[in-house]
């Protein structure tokens, strides 16, 4: 549901932003609110600012956030349950070592990467400190790809800003030259003044736009995103570390159920173990 809020947030931003365009008196849309220099001041402005800020290395993050943000959906804690108890019924039945054949039939990067870190360490505590450090190191580069848009979304309004000063130097610099070429200021000039004001102060509209109905809202929803991972991981770190301690598949689950609301608790209850396909 996580992609379909993001369709219709983003269309319903449109559609009320596009309806405050229109001149409803005339029947047209205002072409005031089109001016692709002071766009480029502030889409050009901000992402320079963010290279300047970040590495190239974290600057793909851009285009990976915003690919994450319409394609990907929140991880479920009850999958991720689910999955451990099917490999600790396995684990039990057939013995740890049976785990790496499912390996290959495992989806889940994290859980994938967890069962074979099983198979390597025969401590816990070895087992427990790679697999903390694999989510730590997950944890941070989701938290500086959230940053990179937060801060592109406090550069943006300031280039708008920006491009509004700059904008109206220009204008008063023209008007005053044409106000000394001429005999004396009319209404054309005022108009001139009024329609160059109106063009010079887009620029800060592009600005707000963007950091509100763009960058924004794509931090917000990797944010959300990486929360939900976060927690599926830890869910599958207990779970493999109680795997390797031979803890009961039942005993197990019960343990983990502690990560879910109420209402999923009892459909996990009586849920039978599946398979891992």
């Amino acid at each position: 549901m996580s992609k379909l809020a993001t369709m219709i947030g983003v269309l319903l931003g449109l559609v009320i932003i596009g309806l405050n365009m229109i001149d409803f008196d005339q029947g047209r849309l205002l072409s005031a609110f089109f001016n692709w220099q002071g766009l480029l001041v502030v889409l050009g402005g901000t992402l320079a600012a963010t290279l300047i800020n970040y590495p190239l290395s974290q600057v793909h993050c851009l285009w990976q956030g915003v690919k994450r943000v319409f394609a990907a959906e929140p991880d479920q804690a009850e999958t991720a349950i689910e999955q451990i108890v099917t490999l600790s019924y396995l684990a039990h039945r057939k013995g740890t070592l049976a785990l790496e054949n499912e390996l290959d039939l495992i989806d889940d990067d994290f859980l994938q990467f967890a069962v074979s870190e099983m198979m390597v360490y025969r401590e816990l505590s070895h087992l427990e400190a790679s697999l903390e450090n694999h989510l730590n190191t997950s944890r941070l580069r989701h938290l500086n790809c959230q940053e990179m848009f937060y801060n592109m979304a406090a550069y943006a309004p300031a280039f708008g800003m920006m491009g509004t000063v700059m904008g109206l130097i220009m204008m008063m610099t023209t008007q005053v030259g044409a106000e000394q070429a001429a005999v004396g200021p009319g209404d054309d000039m005022l108009q001139g003044l009024l329609q160059g004001m109106g063009l010079a102060l887009v620029t800060t509209f592009y600005g707000v736009l963007l950091a509100n109905m763009v960058f924004t809202p794509i931090a917000g929803k990797l944010k959300v995103l990486s929360d939900a991972e976060a927690l599926k991981n830890d869910i599958l770190m207990y779970g493999i570390l109680g795997i390797k301690q031979n803890v009961a598949p039942l005993l197990l689950k019960e343990s983990l159920m502690a990560f879910v609301n109420d209402r999923n608790k009892q459909r996990l209850m009586d849920a039978a173990p599946g398979s891992m396909g």
